[in-house]
């Protein structure tokens, strides 16, 4: 009996360290499928051009190991184009796109993001963002995104970063489909 315990503890150890918690560890796995969408994408109902980057906002609450650490602004623009494509928008992105371009432009800012719990307490993430679409220099709509999440499934055994990512993601998706529909005001998410 006091074997199976020892294999026991030794096997969730095995899975905490596997899953990311015990160096809390962020995988990127959609910067790819994210690429492989938008090239999918082959006659599009909407083209729109992003920056290569979400900035935080000059006034984002946004801890500095989150900063540092989660790499949500480079993350944050191939979620919208991985799941533009589902939504027949093909999503571009550029390092010198700005507001004034021909065509659709879409600028988003990182408003917040924070994450209060950790592996052994539970994760209580949040993100919020800004954005405003342009269309040949002019602004047609704004929204603000919001979302939460505790990690999922198998919440306890994600590192922050990951849990970060998410709340990300599922903004990404919030946004692609608003962008094929835009409504001015909208409330995102949460």
């Amino acid at each position: 009996m006091q074997g199976e315990k020892w294999t026991a503890a030794l096997a969730a150890v095995g899975v905490m360290i596997l899953g990311g918690c015990a160096a809390n560890e962020t995988r990127d796995t959609t910067t790819d499928a994210g690429a492989e969408a938008a090239a999918e994408v082959t006659d599009p109902e909407v083209i729109v051009a992003v920056p290569e980057r979400f900035a935080y906002s000059d006034d984002a609450t946004v801890s500095e190991a989150i900063r540092r650490e989660c790499e949500l602004e480079e993350r944050f623009p191939g979620f919208v184009q991985e799941f533009g494509a589902r939504h027949d928008v093909r999503v571009e992105s550029g390092a010198d796109v700005s507001p004034g371009d021909a065509g659709k432009v879409l600028v988003v800012e990182i408003t917040q993001a924070r994450n209060d719990g950790s592996a052994w307490s539970g994760h209580r993430s949040l993100a919020e963002a800004e954005g405003t679409l342009y269309e040949n220099g002019e602004a047609v709509a704004d929204f603000t995104s919001r979302r939460v999440s505790g990690g999922g499934a198998f919440g306890g055994f994600k590192g922050s970063c990951a849990v970060m990512g998410r709340t990300v993601r599922a903004m990404g998706a919030d946004i692609a489909a608003w962008v094929r529909l835009p409504e001015d005001g909208a409330h995102l998410g949460n």
